[in-house]
């Protein structure tokens, strides 16, 4: 079984599985600040085609709403 995140064989004694797919512990990363998700907590959130950890999703939400309501 390969990776997502990096496409080699996961042959670590730990792997984690995020949106039906399998990482490495070093490669689900949040796509914004770039921490390790599995060290975050076991919530990951999906926007679009990024993979983002709870204070980026947030701010990545309230920065939007906050521009619609700016319209």
């Amino acid at each position: 079984m390969n990776c997502v995140g990096c496409r080699k064989p996961i042959n670590d004694r730990y792997l984690l599985k995020a949106i039906d797919e399998f990482w490495h512990e070093d490669c689900l990363k949040c796509s914004c600040c770039e921490c390790r998700l599995g060290e975050v907590g076991s919530s990951l959130f999906v926007k679009g085609d990024l993979l983002l950890c709870r204070r980026d999703y947030l701010r990545f939400v309230c920065c939007t709403i906050i521009s619609l309501v700016l319209l």
